[in-house]
Parts: structure tokens; C-alpha cells; sequence
């Protein structure tokens, strides 16, 4: 039996949302309405913080496979190449719940205490793989049953 899982998130939470929009609208009108002339400063504000900043969210996303390979994951821009933790190299995979501002500070590419690397987008909800090194990777998911239930198709605990 084959069932492959492939689960892609953004982040578009309202409040990150007007956090940006917010932060794109004030360095655009810094720049454009309180100094008429746009100099270097003012070009560099607007293109770093009205353009560059708001793009940069609106690419960046989580993407995980759960396949007969292994359980692959990136978050690009930021890590463009797959990471892949091969069945091989799996000691145990459990859905746990997490905190992630008080247990990893936040969304994103984290270190979480005793938890080791956490990839996260939004929710509270993680696979946590166990790898054979005892290196541990949190990978968020907006549906931990589906995922699970995958990981548990191709690999099983001796």
C-alpha cells in the first residue's frame, strides 16, 4: 500500500499580514511623502522594507513529503534544497503539541529547548522525528493525523 503525503504552508496570518502591509505602507510613505526628492536613503528604505520585505513573506512557505524515500522538508527561500531523513536513518516519529513562542521563540526555522530544530509556519501541532544520531526535527503540520498516518504506512518501529 502506498500513500504519499505532501503538505505545503504559507504564512498568511491576518496579524503577520498587517504587520508587513503596515511596515510597507509607513517606509513608503517616509520615503515618498515626507522627502518629495527620493535620495539613495529613501530608495533603499522603500526597496528593502516596501518591496523586498513583502515579497520575501509572501514566498516563504514549508513544504513536506512524506514518501517510500523518507520524510523530505525545505522552506524555501531560505532552504531551497530538500532535507530528506531516509526510513533508514528514523528512530521514532510521534505528533506532539507544542508552545512555539515560549517553547522555540516564535514561527520560523527555530531551536526549540530539548527539541532540537523546529520548522515552523503556524499552530501548535508537530511531527517529531527522532533521528539515529539523536538529533531531533519538528516539522509543523496543519493536519498531524494525515501526516502520521503516512509516516506510518512506510515506517514502523522495531
Amino acid at each position: 500500500m502506498s500513500l504519499e503525503y505532501h503538505e505545503t504552508q504559507y504564512f498568511r496570518q491576518p496579524w503577520l499580514i498587517a504587520l508587513i502591509a503596515g511596515i510597507a505602507i509607513i517606509s513608503w510613505y517616509t520615503a515618498l511623502v515626507t522627502e518629495p526628492v527620493a535620495g539613495p536613503v529613501q530608495i533603499g528604505i522603500i526597496l528593502a522594507f516596501g518591496v523586498l520585505l513583502p515579497l520575501f513573506f509572501a514566498v516563504l512557505r514549508l513544504e513536506t513529503h512524506v514518501s517510500v524515500h523518507g520524510i523530505s522538508y525545505r522552506m524555501p527561500p531560505i532552504v531551497r534544497k530538500d532535507r530528506i531523513i531516509p526510513w533508514s536513518d528514523l528512530e521514532a516519529a510521534d505528533q506532539i503539541t507544542i508552545r512555539p513562542i515560549r517553547d522555540c521563540g516564535g514561527w520560523g526555522i527555530r531551536y526549540c529547548r530539548r527539541e532540537g530544530i523546529a520548522y515552523l509556519v503556524s499552530g501548535n501541532q508537530v511531527i517529531r522525528c527522532k533521528k539515529q544520531t539523536g538529533e531531533k526535527v519538528l516539522l509543523g503540520t496543519r493536519h498531524p493525523e494525515e501526516m502520521m498516518r503516512a509516516i506510518r504506512t512506510y515506517y514502523r518501529a522495531d
